[in-house]
């Protein structure tokens, strides 16, 4: 029996959940994924003395929130103009504890492929990189994570840009990158935004080197590596995404000083709209190598993809 990706998409049933819902709903569908909605929910009384009472309770709680979820994704199925005997899901709910703990659990325990969360309010990326639970489970989750901002909405992946620091870890998030970038047939630009605070020698020295490694290593006909200059890290990641008209951005966050560096709290007013982007963020952790390589396999049918090598620019 061929293997599927499993896709689990956590919601609270907010609006922030919502756009995340839409993206998973359409993303599940273009790749024949198997989605799997969680929601995690709370008690509504403590422990009453007689502990059958309380086994009784919480038993027809998990019931009433598992046909919620149910009636939730059909819903959520018909908004999208998706015919649900068309998809294959499963719904899982869990008493709450620490959400972002709690969901990075269950992707593990169902052997998912990604996780899809939502960013929370109008503030987007810096919401979501101070305190948010979906920050907390970008940074424990052993598998990629989609973080879906306000109003994005699946159009298909087209164009990826990757954020790179010429990290070691970075060479093998780019080699599943590639795996997925076939699935849609997708460009891939590798860049790097530098402001030159490093003499312009040694970052050509750097960038050469890297680019080097790409060629070596990762063998994509639709990559390419570009070096930018731009004052400003985030600026420059935001304009060239924008003018590119980048689907999705990509990043390996197992190195936190890169994201907390780019997403600082004390920025000015033209740095805070940055943050209202509709372009979803895909977190890959570094080194990252999925268990099962052999069903990427499937992908990689043409020859041609190990022919030519990185282009750069």
């Amino acid at each position: 029996m061929e293997k599927r990706l499993k896709i689990l998409i956590a919601t609270d049933y907010s609006e922030a959940a919502s756009h995340a819902e839409r993206y998973a709903v359409h993303l599940a569908k273009n790749t024949n994924s198997i989605l799997i909605f969680l929601n995690i929910y709370q008690l509504p009384f403590i422990s009453p003395a007689k502990p059958m009472e309380f086994i009784d309770k919480a038993e027809e709680m998990h019931a009433s929130e598992i046909t919620r979820l149910k009636n939730h994704s059909e819903a959520l199925f018909r908004s999208s103009q998706i015919d649900i005997s068309e998809m294959a899901c499963e719904h899982v709910v869990k008493v709450g504890g620490s959400i972002g703990k709690q969901i990075v659990k269950e992707a593990e325990d169902a052997h998912a492929d990604f996780i899809v969360i939502g960013t929370h309010g109008v503030t987007g990326f810096r919401k979501l990189f101070f305190g948010s639970h979906s920050w907390d489970v970008m940074k424990k989750s052993r598998i990629p994570v989609f973080a879906i901002p306000k109003d994005a909405v699946f159009t298909g992946i087209k164009n990826i840009v990757f954020g790179t620091e010429y990290r070691e870890g970075e060479i093998p998030v780019l080699n599943f990158l590639v795996h997925v970038a076939r699935m849609f047939n997708a460009e891939i630009t590798v860049l790097h935004i530098t402001n030159y605070l490093l003499t312009k020698e040694f970052e050509r020295e750097m960038f050469e080197k890297f680019r080097d490694d790409l060629v070596n290593v990762v063998l994509y006909p639709k990559m390419k590596i570009r070096l930018m200059v731009h004052e400003n890290i985030s600026e420059g990641v935001h304009k060239y995404c924008e003018e590119h008209h980048t689907d999705l951005l990509v990043m390996s966050p197992e190195k936190p000083f890169l994201f907390e560096s780019i997403f600082i709290t004390n920025m000015s007013m033209t740095r805070k709209t940055v943050f209202h982007t509709h372009i979803p963020l895909l977190a890959i952790p570094d080194f990252y190598n999925p268990e099962h390589q052999g069903f990427w396999k499937i992908f990689d049918v043409d020859d041609m993809f190990n022919q030519k090598k990185v282009g750069a620019h």
